[in-house]
């Protein structure tokens, strides 16, 4: 099927479920309301196996990106509406399902629904990597469902018994178990260290797992490949390629060979492991000369911060005999910014709340998204603050709800933390976020969903399919 026959399909799928929405039920049987509603459920089925290759296709072209979705699971969570994590669970259904063809058919043809086929290939993907087994435990499931009419919990019931039986001596299922465990065991002794020699150089010592050297080689051996010169140009040694020479003025030469009766053919003088040597001091000094990478957490140096209510620090403060039940000692009402300043320690930040959890003071303000800002933005957002969202403050940044081109305060309740992702996203959609001026929390609203008038007004018109010849 094409595109265009795609589109015209769905359209007119969409067109007919309206009309069956609004159709009159009042004249319709007992007897004809059953088969209505299996014919429903049916079509149902068929419509969410097309829904998920219709996901797939998301994916491997990437249409989402230009029109400024951060991945293909926020945008299904905002298009059906459905709770945070809808999405993740979709596309997680439609990676399960590439291993898995047999499920994939069934449900494409009607013999499971998708509640069932996400049981299935939800349960068979916690086994141990081994596609025959995983293949045979997903038909035996199928099976369940042709023969005892299993719905999804009932598959998820019997996983267990069907595996048993299939794997009675558990030899697949522990032999993941066992890997598990050696992983785990060389991922608690990981280490590195640097030992001086005495002579000017350093040994390198370290320990780590597979999967930490595979992701550590992925990164250097792109930046550790062979470097080709001109003749009699290898610059020494002690000289990486690239790497500037000068002369007493400072300026930049191509200094010989240090080698005596060097023949260097303008290949890499460097061995594979200096080279890798090399790559790795490149990646540090890549690293080191973007600002944006390393984990300054916006200049705020690493202190703990206490979270508190206001209530609750007075009365601390009161105990300690700072102050009076709700005044100072000389009589004046205090704040929670004196509580604050009277409580804190050098090392540790009393974060002020109120009571529907509001910062209400983490120091002095300033016009930029300074250590004292951010801090209050960390302790009010935890997180990237988009719906569903949860990435580490480190990959986040400090977002003006009202653009500070537009005359938007760099404070509080003008900013709203989101990841790198997220950010880009509400600069390029409809997404809306304000600060509630009650709680002080941010408060997002959705683009408006496609109605049906949309998708007509857009030119996407429903054209009924002609009759069959005789």
């Amino acid at each position: 099927m094409s595109s265009p026959g795609a589109l015209d399909q769905a359209t007119a799928v969409v067109e007919r479920a309206a009309e069956l929405a609004g159709w009159s039920w009042d004249s319709v049987t007992g007897p004809e309301a059953v088969a209505v509603v299996e014919s429903i459920v049916a079509a149902r089925s068929f419509l969410d196996a097309a829904l998920l290759r219709g996901i797939d296709r998301l994916e491997a072209t990437d249409a989402l990106h230009p029109l400024g979705w951060a991945s293909v699971k926020d945008f299904l969570t905002h298009l059906t509406g459905g709770h945070k994590g809808t999405g993740g669970g979709l596309v997680r259904t439609v990676e399960q399902l590439r291993d898995l063809p047999e499920v994939q058919a069934a449900l494409e043809t009607g013999r499971v629904t998708l509640p069932q086929a996400r049981a299935i290939a939800a349960k068979v993907h916690t086994l141990p990597r081994v596609h025959e087994f995983r293949t045979t435990v997903a038909a035996r499931m199928l099976d369940l469902v042709d023969t005892h009419g299993h719905d999804a919990s009932d598959l998820q019931t019997a996983f267990g018994d069907v595996v048993r039986d299939l794997d009675p001596d558990a030899t697949v299922v522990n032999s993941e178990k066992e890997k598990a465990k050696a992983e785990r065991g060389a991922h608690h002794a990981r280490h590195l260290s640097f030992a001086e020699d005495g002579h000017g150089g350093v040994r390198v010592k370290g320990y780590g797992t597979a999967e930490d050297a595979e992701r550590i080689k992925a990164t250097l051996h792109p930046l550790a490949a062979p470097v080709t010169t001109e003749p009699g140009a290898c610059g020494g040694v002690n000289r990486r390629p690239g790497q500037a020479m000068f002369d007493e003025d400072g300026v930049a030469t191509a200094a010989a060979c240090l080698t005596p009766g060097c023949g260097h053919d303008g290949r890499d003088p460097r061995e594979a492991g200096a080279r890798l040597w090399d790559a790795l001091v490149d990646v540090c000094d890549r690293l080191a000369a973007t600002d944006d990478q390393l984990p300054r957490d916006h200049g705020a140096k690493p202190r703990v911060v206490v979270l508190i209510d206001q209530d609750s620090l007075k009365q601390k403060v009161i105990d300690a005999g700072l102050a009076h039940p709700g005044q100072t000692p000389t009589g004046a009402r205090f704040s929670a910014t004196a509580v604050r300043r009277m409580a804190c320690d050098a090392e540790i930040i009393p974060g002020v709340l109120g009571a529907h959890g509001q910062v209400l003071d983490v120091g002095r303000a300033q016009r930029l998204v300074t250590a004292a800002i951010w801090t209050a933005l960390l302790i009010r957002d935890r997180h990237c603050a988009f719906p569903g969202c949860t990435r580490m403050p480190l990959a986040c940044d400090a977002h003006h709800v009202v653009h500070w081109a537009d005359g938007g305060p760099t404070s509080l309740d003008n900013l709203v933390m989101l990841c790198r992702h997220h950010h880009v996203l509400i600069h390029q959609t409809p997404w809306v976020v304000h600060i509630d001026p009650d709680t002080g929390h941010p408060v997002w609203t959705p683009p408006p969903r496609r109605t049906l008038d949309d998708h007509r007004k857009a030119g996407i018109v429903y054209r009924p399919a002609q009759p069959r010849a005789a």
